[in-house]
């Protein structure tokens, strides 16, 4: 296509991305050593810099190849002082002048050359941006670097290790997807022939090969690595799944393929696995995952959230808690959710994730949350418990909602702690008058009978109010008679099994007072 298509993929929703200018880690790249990476293409981790005025090109005013270069020129150079990458797409998508593009290959490779790994790199990341926008197409991208070869002998007089370098951004440009190596055998076959040609080329092959072989498919790589996801859910053991992980041989560039495992397996079980799954990709970034990984991954869902939200309905306000607490944990920069939704933007489920995923984070209020996107009880320790299970009995003493209450209680999913509801109705109850104690017996009746929570639960946590009752009574001296006439009223509504026994109890406490 010669113009940005008026309807944008999901991929293309990163030209409206920025990020924070302390959070740059940038991808080895063309001039790197010699790992696999592949370019970003979500802008997410780039830095935005502000510049000072400087001669911008003119939309459709560079009707010539002369005025083609020179406007080209000098976007090219902006960028590679400023950085500033979504203005370089803009400036070039703005010349509209798609029969001269492969030029920007040619000279954006010839541009890069003489500066640092650091200029290299970010060249590469604009080939592939553009790429991914449809701006510059795989055609045009072999074209350009054919007219790079055909120059090679001129270029390398300049510059002796040209063809080092123009094979590392060849190589790059076919593994990052912008052209396939049987693209490059079109070239004429005299020209690969030549001899410095041939060598790039060699060079470019030796790059290529160097890639990991095992699990490139990724379907048969997530079939290894769901087992892997759900072994972890269920042991819990970080440095189990690295040796997995490491047994398995993962490239460097499918860490993106782990946390779409992590994310889509999680998104079908509780919010105590959800958090799992948090905690994971937490604990693995920079071995194996990196940032850039990071985001293809969460770009891969929102790819699939349509799909996905067919078996899961809520699966869109949970990709977008998934994103603020990947935000919170810093292993995704902000600016993957903060810039502006495009209007073009093609799917409703990944406007609704994202949408939810910035007020969540743009919410003042929400900042002491963000860890917390599940809710307290995934933290599963028990003091997270106990302050979940505080919260819950306050706020039902000032909404007298014991519905939400019960709803609250529900989501802690942990029957096997509700003793603590009933000890913190009574204890918290103290502080109140004849509403408050009302209140505490009311909801541990609606709780019963709402089959929330157990008998036996109910035993225990009165008996722990006994237990403590003679600290209890240092701050409220009529302690002992407020908890005979809790343990009284649940007796008679039949709460408690054992009613002697807990009559018993009752008249104790009741000499006691």
């Amino acid at each position: 296509a010669d113009m940005p298509p008026a309807t944008v993929s999901i991929q293309q929703f990163h030209r409206m991305v920025t990020s924070e200018p302390s959070k740059d880690a940038l991808p080895e790249g063309p001039s790197a050593a010699a790992e696999n990476v592949r370019a970003r293409r979500w802008c997410s981790e780039m830095r935005d810099t502000d510049l000072g005025e400087q001669p911008r090109a003119s939309a459709g005013s560079e009707n010539t190849l002369d005025g083609f270069k020179k406007a080209l020129d000098i976007s090219l150079t902006e960028y590679l002082v400023g950085f500033d990458l979504r203005e370089a797409i803009r400036s070039i998508s703005e010349l509209q002048a798609p029969q001269f593009h492969l030029q920007v290959i040619k000279r954006g490779v010839t541009a890069a050359m003489d500066k640092s790994d650091r200029e290299r790199e970010l060249m590469a990341v604009l080939f592939a941006s553009l790429h991914v926008r449809a701006i510059l197409t795989s055609a045009q991208v072999a074209s350009g670097f054919e007219a790079l070869a055909q120059s090679l002998d001129d270029i390398c007089l300049d510059t002796p290790t040209a063809c080092l370098l123009i094979a590392h951004f060849l190589a790059d440009a076919v593994l990052d997807g912008l052209l396939t190596r049987q693209d490059i055998d079109k070239w004429p076959e005299e020209l690969r022939a030549a001899p410095l040609v041939a060598k790039m080329l060699a060079l470019v092959d030796g790059r290529l090969s160097e890639r990991p072989q095992a699990l490139i498919e990724p379907k048969a790589l997530r079939a290894e690595l769901r087992p892997v996801v759900e072994e972890y859910l269920s042991s819990r053991d970080c440095e189990e799944v690295r040796r997995r992980l490491s047994e398995l041989g993962l490239p460097a560039d499918r860490g993106h393929e782990l946390v779409r495992a992590a994310v889509e397996l999680s998104l079908d079980r509780r919010d105590f696995e959800r958090e799992l799954a948090c905690q994971l990709l937490s604990e693995l970034l920079d071995k194996p995952l990196t940032p850039a990984q990071v985001v293809l991954g969460f770009e891969a869902l929102l790819e699939r959230i349509d799909d996905l939200a067919i078996d899961n309905p809520s699966a869109p306000m949970h990709l977008a808690s998934f994103l603020v607490r990947a935000v919170s944990d810093d292993i995704l920069s902000p600016a993957f959710v903060r810039s502006p939704l495009p209007d073009a933007l093609v799917s409703q489920a990944q406007r609704s994730a994202l949408s939810h995923a910035r007020a969540q984070l743009a919410a003042a209020h929400f900042s002491s949350r963000r860890r917390n996107v599940w809710g307290r009880a995934t933290d599963s320790t028990v003091a997270a418990l106990k302050q979940s299970v505080v919260e819950v009995v306050r706020e039902y003493f000032t909404s007298r909602d014991s519905a939400e209450a019960l709803r609250c209680v529900r989501e802690l999913d942990a029957p096997a702690f509700h003793h603590e509801l009933v000890y913190r109705l009574f204890v918290l109850s103290l502080d109140g008058g004849v509403r408050e104690h009302e209140l505490a017996a009311g909801l541990a009746e609606s709780a019963c009978t709402a089959g929330v929570l157990s008998a036996s639960q109910l035993a225990l946590g009165c008996h722990r109010a006994v237990e403590a009752e003679r600290d209890l009574r240092l701050d409220c001296p009529r302690a002992p008679c407020l908890l005979a006439d809790f343990i009284d009223k649940c007796s008679s509504r039949h709460l408690l099994s054992d009613r002697e026994c807990w009559a018993t109890v009752v008249s104790t406490l009741r000499a006691s007072a």
